[in-house]
C-alpha cells in the first residue's frame, strides 16, 4: 500500500508530521480527519528515480497552478460549494480545504490553500480574497466582508452563489446571440471567396476559348475577380492592417468610448445589447443591496460590472448625483438609457423601503426581455443573412450564365436560318 508523508495541525493549533498508508492520497486525507487532524500537505513516499520525476510533475504542475486562470464557472461552483458546506456547519477553514482537495481547476486549487494558510494565520476570508483580485471579482469580495460583518456569511454565500450562476447564464444568453450570425457570417465569406477565387476563372477561361464578346455584368464580375486574384496579398495585408489598427483604437479611451457607444445603435443587436448591460447592472445591484452593501457602494461595484464605458460614465453621473443627496429613481429617469417602467419601479422601491425587492423585480423583467429577444433573434437575421447571400451569388451566378444563353441562343438562330 502506497505511504503518504504529511503535515497536519491540530484543533488547538498543534502541528505533527509523519507516513500514513492509504490507498490514495484523498484516503490518507480522510484518515487524518478522523484522527481529528487537519492536514496542511500530503504527499506521497518515493524514492530513487520515481521520487525525481514526481517532483519534477509537481514542480510542472505548481508552475501551471501559479500561472493559470480561474474561470467563472469554477468561482460560481467554489461559491455554491462553500455555501453549502458552512450552512451545514463546517467551518470557513475547513470547507476551504476541502474545496481546495475537490476542484479541477489547478490554479483554483492552489489560490484556496494559500487562503487556507491566511485563514490559519488569523486572517478573516474577505481580507484574504483581495490579495486574488484576478480570480474574485470586487462584487463577491464586498459581499463576503458584508456577510462577516453581519454574521449571515452562510446566506450571503448562497446569495453570492446564485448570483454568479445567474451571470452565467447571461454570458450564455450572449453567446446564443453572436455565434449564430458569425457562423452564418464565415460561411457567407467563404462561399463569395470560392466563387471570386476559383468558380469565376474556371468559367472565364471557358468564355476566352469562345472569342464571344461578353455582356457588361459578366465584364464586370470578371474583373472583381481578376482584381482580386491580382491583389490577393494586398489584401490580405490591407485587412489585418484593418484589424490591428481597429483593435488599437478600441483599447485607446476616446477609441473605447465611440465603439462603446455606437454598440447601442446597431440594428437588432444594439437592443439585445442594452438589454444585457442593463440585466447585469441590476443584478449585480440587487445581490449587493440585498446583503447588506450600501446603495452608494453597490453602485461603485456595480457601474464597473457593465464592462461598457459610455454606461459606466452614465452611471457615475448618477452615483454622483445620488451621493450629493438625490433620489436614485430621479436620477435614472434623466437618462435615456433606463427605460420608464425601471425608474416608477425604482422610486417606488425607494419610497416603501424595497428598493431590494424593485431590483430583483427589475433584473426578472431583463433577463425575460433578453431570453425574448434572443429567441426571436434567429428568426429575424436568418432571412436577412440569407437574402444577403443568395443576392450575391444571384448576382455571381447570372453573370456567368449570361454568356452561355447568349451563345445558345446565338446556336439556335443559326440552326433556324
Amino acid at each position: 500500500m502506497p505511504k503518504f508523508n504529511y503535515q497536519a495541525i491540530n484543533s488547538q493549533g498543534k502541528s505533527f508530521s509523519g507516513v500514513k498508508e492509504a490507498a490514495t492520497q484523498k484516503e490518507a486525507v480522510l484518515a487524518l480527519k478522523a484522527e481529528g487532524l487537519f492536514p496542511v500537505k500530503v504527499e506521497e513516499s518515493s524514492s530513487g528515480a520515481q521520487s525525481t520525476i514526481s517532483k519534477a510533475i509537481a514542480k510542472s504542475s505548481a508552475n501551471k497552478a501559479q500561472k493559470g486562470k480561474v474561470n467563472l464557472q469554477d468561482v460560481a461552483l467554489f461559491c455554491r460549494q462553500l455555501a453549502t458546506l458552512v450552512n451545514a456547519g463546517v467551518s470557513v477553514l475547513e470547507a476551504i480545504e476541502d474545496i481546495a482537495g475537490m476542484t479541477n481547476s489547478a490554479r483554483l486549487s492552489f489560490v484556496l490553500k494559500q487562503i487556507a494558510a491566511d485563514l490559519r494565520s488569523g486572517e478573516y476570508l474577505s481580507s484574504s480574497l483581495r490579495k486574488y483580485k484576478k480570480e474574485f471579482s470586487n462584487t463577491l469580495i464586498a459581499m463576503v466582508s458584508v456577510g462577516e460583518a453581519s454574521g449571515k456569511l452562510s446566506k450571503v454565500l448562497a446569495d453570492l452563489a446564485l448570483y454568479l450562476e445567474n451571470n452565467l447564464k447571461l454570458i450564455r444568453k450572449v453567446k446564443a446571440a453572436s455565434t449564430y450570425p458569425m457562423v452564418v457570417g464565415a460561411f457567407f465569406v467563404i462561399v463569395l471567396l470560392a466563387l471570386v477565387l476559383f468558380i469565376i476563372p474556371k468559367f472565364e477561361e471557358m468564355f476566352v476559348s469562345f472569342g464571344a464578346e461578353l455582356p457588361l455584368p459578366t465584364q464586370i464580375v470578371m474583373g472583381i475577380s481578376r482584381f482580386m486574384i491580382a491583389n490577393l496579398l494586398w489584401i490580405i495585408l490591407g485587412t489585418g492592417a484593418f484589424i490591428f489598427g481597429f483593435i488599437m483604437f478600441k483599447k485607446s479611451p476616446g477609441g473605447r468610448m465611440i465603439y462603446d457607444r455606437t454598440l447601442f445603435s446597431i440594428p437588432i443587436f444594439g437592443k439585445i445589447y442594452i438589454k444585457i448591460v442593463l440585466a447585469r447592472f441590476f443584478q449585480t445591484l440587487s445581490t449587493l443591496v440585498k446583503s447588506g452593501v450600501d446603495i452608494i457602494k453597490s453602485l461603485e461595484i456595480a457601474l464597473n460590472v457593465v464592462d461598457n464605458v459610455y454606461t459606466e460614465k452614465i452611471l457615475t453621473g448618477v452615483k454622483e448625483r445620488v451621493l450629493e443627496g438625490n433620489p436614485l429613481g430621479d436620477e435614472m429617469s434623466k437618462v435615456s438609457i433606463f427605460p420608464r417602467m425601471v425608474t416608477r419601479m425604482t422610486a417606488v422601491g425607494e419610497k416603501s423601503g424595497q428598493l431590494d425587492a424593485m431590483f430583483d423585480k427589475i433584473t426578472d423583467y431583463f433577463n425575460d426581455e433578453v431570453d425574448n429577444t434572443v429567441a426571436s433573434l434567429s428568426s429575424i437575421v436568418e432571412p436577412v443573412l440569407i437574402i444577403g447571400l443568395g443576392f450575391i451569388v444571384g448576382i455571381a451566378v447570372t453573370a456567368m450564365y449570361l454568356p452561355i444563353f447568349q451563345l445558345a441562343g446565338a446556336m439556335m438562330s443559326g440552326q433556324g436560318v
